[in-house]
Parts: C-alpha cells; sequence; structure tokens
C-alpha cells in the first residue's frame, strides 16, 4: 500500500510542479486529440448531413452499415488500422513508420 501512495505523491508533485517533460507529454496528447476530433468533424459532419437529408439508392443500407461501425470499439479500430498499415498489412505503402526504397 505504501508503493501506491508514494506513486500517487509523485504523480501529484510532477502535475503540481509543471514538469516540463509532463507537459510536453500532455501538449502532444492534445494536439493529437484536437486533430483526431477535426478529421472526424471534416468527414462526419457532412457525411450525417446527407445521410439525414437525402435521397438516394441504397441509403437505408449505408446508415445501417456506419450505425454498425459506429458500435466497434476503438480498440478494435486501432487494431484494424494498426493491421493494415503494418508492414505485412496491404497499406504498407502509405504508413510513415517504414521507409520505402528509393
Amino acid at each position: 500500500m505504501q508503493d501506491f501512495g508514494a506513486a500517487f505523491g509523485q504523480a501529484f508533485a510532477l502535475i503540481a510542479g509543471f514538469d516540463p517533460a509532463l507537459m510536453e507529454i500532455i501538449s502532444l496528447s492534445m494536439r493529437v486529440t484536437f486533430t483526431a476530433v477535426v478529421i472526424a468533424c471534416v468527414i462526419g459532419l457532412p457525411l450525417g448531413a446527407v445521410l439525414a437529408v437525402g435521397k438516394f439508392p441504397g441509403r437505408a443500407t449505408l446508415v445501417v452499415l456506419i450505425s454498425a461501425l459506429m458500435g466497434l470499439p476503438p480498440v478494435v479500430v486501432g487494431l484494424a488500422v494498426y493491421m493494415m498499415l503494418s508492414a505485412a498489412g496491404p497499406w504498407a505503402c502509405c504508413s510513415c513508420s517504414t521507409p520505402q526504397p528509393p
């Protein structure tokens, strides 16, 4: 139990002291989150508007598909994206982490 107390004490000290490394981590996390929200809004809001007011063939199927995809846990989607972008995946050429030969 003393280990938990010491860990929480150290964590609070880092937060209260505005530790530069911690602030850098928080800043990066906030930038990634903000970027993801902007991208999701740019894609999702127009798509939602089209689905809400548009009448076109296959609309009901598309609504069902999008509703089903929204029910997936984020971990499953993240794992699928990781597998697609990994070196052995079909989208390996799009990955920023693997150098491409000239």
